[in-house]
């Protein structure tokens, strides 16, 4: 449903303008790469070896000095941001320029809590690297709260035929499950309850309303969030996993 509202809006011309095309002068600050949920035991799906790949190729064209990867462990025990993390630096992104955002759990999280880590690091220059629909509807959200992104659309046909040069790497990638996994409504449910707020509304509903209120002129839809932000790159991760 989310897409189906994005596609709507970019048919329109609505979000072009936000589209990273021609070669850079200058790197963006960090790019963020929001995840997608793994395989049952833990590989990597088709949407987070795309995204990776993606992610690789804007670091090898030399397009972001960072990445923020971005989810929890949403729909089974396996942290997306992880995964992508692992995946990128299989392919030659450097762990310590890649930061984590393990706490989302929906697309207008992963730009919010991605943000903060951004304001954290004093970084301006944002940009949001997916799929077409996702990379431009996701910097739509991100100027809810910040003034400036770029959205990097993947290149599908290269993305792919470097997907499949990949594979037997790509499906060699495996990250740790978490221990305290809990399911969707469930964690949804108990943060509310923690935040003392109403639950989240369903995307289908919440991402035309922030569209609405935007256009309104009225204050942006506020995301669930944790408390505090931690900074932490892939490689500290991989370190602190080391000594256990």
């Amino acid at each position: 449903m989310f897409g189906t509202m994005l596609l709507s809006v970019v048919m329109q011309g609505y979000l072009g303008h936000l589209e990273v095309k021609a070669p850079l002068a200058q790197p963006f600050d960090a790019v963020i790469v929001p995840g997608c949920p793994t395989l049952a035991d833990g590989a990597l799906t088709r949407c987070l070896q795309r995204r990776a790949v993606w992610a690789a190729m804007l670091w090898e064209r030399g397009q972001a000095h960072h990445f923020i990867t971005s989810g929890a462990a949403v729909h089974n025990p396996f942290v997306e941001a992880e995964a992508l993390a692992a995946a990128m630096t299989s392919l030659g992104v450097p762990a310590e320029r890649i930061y984590l955002e393990p706490h989302a759990l929906h697309t207008e999280e992963n730009i919010f809590n991605s943000l903060r880590i951004a304001k954290k690091k004093d970084w301006s220059r944002l940009g949001v690297a997916s799929d077409r629909g996702q990379a431009l509807g996701a910097c739509r959200m991100l100027k809810h709260w910040h003034p400036q992104c770029g959205a990097f659309s993947m290149e599908t046909e290269a993305v792919d035929h470097r997907r499949a040069e990949l594979a037997e790497l790509l499906s060699s990638v495996r990250v740790r499950p978490v221990s305290d996994f809990q399911p969707l409504p469930l964690r949804e449910k108990e943060r509310a309850l923690q935040a003392r707020r109403s639950q989240r509304p369903p995307s289908f509903v919440l991402y035309p309303l922030m569209l609405l209120r935007h256009s309104l002129g009225q204050p942006p839809w506020e995301p669930f969030c944790p408390a505090e932000t931690s900074l932490i790159t892939w490689a500290q991760r991989v370190g602190h996993e080391r000594l256990l």
